[in-house]
């Protein structure tokens, strides 16, 4: 059976010999058991029995629960601290709030009010309104509560990106008078469609000279692109002695913070605004539509659903896309 929420951790020992150690959780305690066998199983239904609340009384309690749980482990260093910063805002509004009043008529309206109170910052309201519902599914799966108060509660936040893709001008300024460092990671990510994260921890491994292997930190998910003939050549010409493919300007490993502040540095050189690296994976997505790729091609790529490239091109990229529309009456004009 495949068990979910296993953290495993590669390290090279002195000899060479690189080693997996295998834990239960991220963050716990690490399995003795040979993975892939009943006493590994039985190991881990042991820790995380031992790791279970003995009694969840309040909403408080609820989120004690749910973030020493696998389930939290689990999850994305990024997404973690999203739902940690909420938790604050959360415990602050109700703090020792007994669990069975929020299965109560009325706990909607509470949390539909209290939502609001954050409308000048749409985006976060939405975020804690996002990690008090991840709360109570946890406590729903977990069968401490049986419905979650927040279902059916609006978002806020209505904006999109649609027009934030990098036009052809703006890819041009920045492959002409970007730093190398930074050049290189723009070319990852315009020419894979992966996402920042994934991109930072890339190692030589993951490069066979034909395709980049991803494990995507987000969604989980394996995909293997080829890489495109002039990522390929700037990949081939730099040396290998380092274990991550991108570094920094001192050819050290980024760190998710570092990367952050030094591309918006490059950009602001630039005089590069309304476009960030994240609309890159956007602007691959777009491309490749434009190009002729279908929805089930480009997914297999990026690692989203059919559905969310659906989603990703309708909503926030396609909806304006001047040159996708003009397009169409120029195919008309051919065959009349």
């Amino acid at each position: 059976m495949k068990l979910k929420g296993i953290h495993k951790v590669k390290r090279r020992l002195a000899s060479g010999e690189i080693r997996i150690h295998y834990y239960a959780w991220r963050g716990g305690p690490e399995m003795q058991a040979a993975p892939n066998t009943e006493a590994f199983a039985a190991e881990l239904l042991k820790h995380r029995a031992e790791s279970a609340p003995a009694e969840v009384k309040t909403l408080d309690d609820l989120i004690d629960a749910f973030e020493q749980s696998p389930a939290f482990s689990a999850l994305a260093e990024k997404t973690q601290d999203g739902h940690k910063h909420s938790f604050r805002e959360i415990r602050k509004e109700w703090p020792k709030l007994p669990l069975k009043l929020t299965q109560q008529r009325g706990m909607k309206a509470m949390i539909r009010k209290w939502h609001h109170t954050f409308a000048a910052n749409p985006r976060k309201a939405d975020q804690m309104l996002f990690s008090l519902s991840r709360v109570f599914t946890f406590g729903i799966d977990e069968e401490m509560i049986e419905k979650n108060p927040c279902t059916g509660i609006d978002r806020l936040y209505t904006g999109s990106r649609k027009e934030s893709v990098w036009t052809p001008e703006l890819i041009a300024l920045f492959r002409e008078k970007a730093a190398p460092h930074m050049l290189l990671a723009f070319e990852m990510a315009i020419h894979t469609g992966q996402r920042q994260g994934d991109l930072l921890l890339l190692t030589w491994k993951q490069y066979d000279g034909t395709h980049l292997s991803f494990e995507q930190g987000k969604t989980k998910k394996r995909v293997r692109v080829r890489v495109h003939s002039k990522l390929k050549a700037m990949l081939d010409a730099l040396p290998k002695d380092k274990m991550r493919i991108l570094t920094n300007s001192r050819g050290r490993p980024w760190t998710k913070d570092g990367f952050k502040t030094s591309w918006g540095k490059e950009c602001a050189r630039l005089k590069i605004e309304g476009v960030t690296f994240h609309d890159l994976r956007g602007t691959f997505i777009t491309e490749r539509r434009r190009e002729g790729s279908t929805t089930e091609q480009i997914a297999s790529i990026t690692g989203h659903s059919i559905a969310e490239v659906g989603r990703v091109l309708e909503k926030h990229y396609l909806a304006t896309d001047q040159q996708t529309s003009d397009a169409v009456i120029l195919r008309m004009e051919k065959n009349i």
